[in-house]
């Protein structure tokens, strides 16, 4: 999500998600050289101008319509709530993103795959950082005990317990099933999945990257949107509504170039 012009950072509290993506400071990221991008096709730089303006202006809207995340309190969710289980899980989803991130920065061939590649990295291990403040102010513990998405109604009794759960249902547009190949969580990609990418690189790190992105993301938009209907905090409700926005976008975004590099739909 390479932009033509930047905008300053906004404070430290703010999550990524309701501001600009940015490019990383000095010290997120190595430096790589990006003037790669020159060479891209045309259209595939207008594609990614003409999208992300829109996210940020509806990630802003949803703040100005009374969403703003600073100074939201509601008192402290419990330990068993929607509000942790959606923090503490959608942490650990994140975590594989930017991992997959990192991985398609270092290895990938084109351009805008890369620059997704890095802007993912960046937001969302922002993201871990606001979501691990709040529990921490609410003094809850930062990572899940025991099974995962019982916020979401499972009972973490079974391996397939979440394939009943809305949504959750193993396999086609989310990837591989939950519970099969280390998968925790719906979209994540499974232990081989993620070797298969450690080791790919030029085209085929594009491929693999955006393929399992898109499965990725579109995990995190229904566990995101579940936390906006149901979550009591208004600022868990606010960040789980501009997950949505943006990931939605990214994903449309994925598609696109996955189309533009000839490659299978996701």
């Amino acid at each position: 999500m390479v932009s033509a012009q930047r905008t300053e950072a906004p404070p430290d509290d703010v999550p990524a998600t309701d501001r600009p993506v940015t490019e990383g400071r000095a010290g997120d990221l190595p430096a790589r050289d990006v003037r790669a991008d020159d060479a891209a096709p045309a259209r595939g730089r207008r594609s990614r101008l003409v999208w992300a303006p829109l996210v940020v202006v509806l990630a802003a809207a949803l703040v100005a319509a009374g969403f703003g995340l600073r100074g939201l309190t509601n008192g402290a969710p419990g330990n068993g709530s929607v509000d942790a289980g959606f923090l503490r899980d959608m942490s650990e989803h994140h975590g594989q993103a930017v991992q997959m991130g990192m991985l398609e920065f270092s290895h990938g061939a084109d351009p805008q795959s890369v620059a997704m590649g890095q802007d993912i990295a960046l937001t969302q291990q922002r993201e871990i950082g606001v979501m691990g403040s709040w529990l921490a102010d609410w003094g809850l513990t930062q990572s899940t005990v025991g099974a995962p998405m019982i916020w979401m109604g499972g009972t973490g009794t079974a391996a397939d317990d979440m394939a009943h759960m809305p949504g959750m249902a193993g396999g086609g547009s989310l990837g591989t099933p939950v519970g099969t190949d280390g998968v925790r969580m719906p979209g994540m990609a499974g232990d081989s999945e993620l070797a298969r990418l450690a080791a790919s690189t030029g085209r085929d790190s594009d491929v693999r990257f955006l393929t399992l992105m898109i499965h990725h993301h579109r995990g995190g938009v229904l566990m995101a949107q579940y936390a906006a209907q149901h979550a009591d905090q208004d600022k868990v409700r606010a960040l789980a509504k501009a997950m949505v926005v943006v990931q939605s976008a990214e994903i449309q975004q994925m598609e696109f170039d996955l189309q533009r590099l000839g490659a299978p739909q996701a």
